[in-house]
């Protein structure tokens, strides 16, 4: 019944597509792709662009949100207040998103843990002006628990972030463990992770449990 509804106001919302209670305040375009999913308690608010890949989505208690006006400032870049999530990547819990200036997520990369603040706007104190700054996180990426991520920041394929960094600028070497404040490369990092098929993963060390 919520994604007929979701459809009938003019949305592009797959059947097999999941919505739990959640709330959507002034979100232009929610685009859900197969098994795409937005759990409990989510809040979504001022967003422009809402969309997720196949398999892909957030779980329950984030907070999305995005200042509208630098949609309408910046005609020429169809960035600002977008999110969009590619097949099987996955935001966990209690997290803070800023989509001011757009947040990519590539696929199979997992927002991990509780409590990562992406801030995708700042002021620039030489103008007395807010400007927007998109921040893209690459393909197959691990970010681990309560990471700050500094407006216009990048992360390359196949990296895990350290719990508690503080992630600036372009990191520059994919495959990577990145670590401290700001989050600098400590060393190759590789596994199994990296190269799975879908975006679950076991309980069990061996693959043969429950999923999380």
């Amino acid at each position: 019944m919520k994604n007929l509804l979701l459809r009938g106001l003019g949305h592009r919302v797959h059947p097999s597509a999941r919505v739990s209670p959640c709330l959507l305040m002034h979100v232009g375009r929610l685009d859900l792709a197969a098994r795409a999913r937005i759990g409990t308690g989510t809040v979504i608010r001022s967003v422009r662009l809402v969309r997720f890949a196949e398999d892909s989505g957030v779980l329950q208690w984030n907070w999305i949100s995005a200042v509208p006006a630098f949609a309408r400032y910046e005609p020429d870049d169809d960035r600002p207040g977008t999110f969009v999530m590619g097949r099987h990547a996955a935001l966990m819990s209690r997290h803070y998103l800023d989509v001011s200036g757009g947040l990519s997520i590539g696929a199979f990369t997992s927002i991990a843990g509780v409590r990562s603040t992406f801030i995708t706007h700042g002021v620039d104190v030489t103008t007395n002006t807010q400007r927007p700054h998109p921040i893209v996180i690459g393909e197959r990426c691990l970010i681990s628990s309560n990471i700050v991520f500094v407006p216009g920041c990048s992360i390359p394929d196949r990296c895990l972030v350290a719990m508690g960094s503080v992630v600036k600028g372009d990191l520059p070497l994919a495959g990577h463990l990145y670590a401290g404040s700001p989050a600098t490369a400590k060393r190759p990092v590789d596994g199994d992770h990296f190269d799975r098929t879908e975006g679950y993963v076991s309980v069990s060390q061996h693959g043969d449990g429950e999923r999380a």
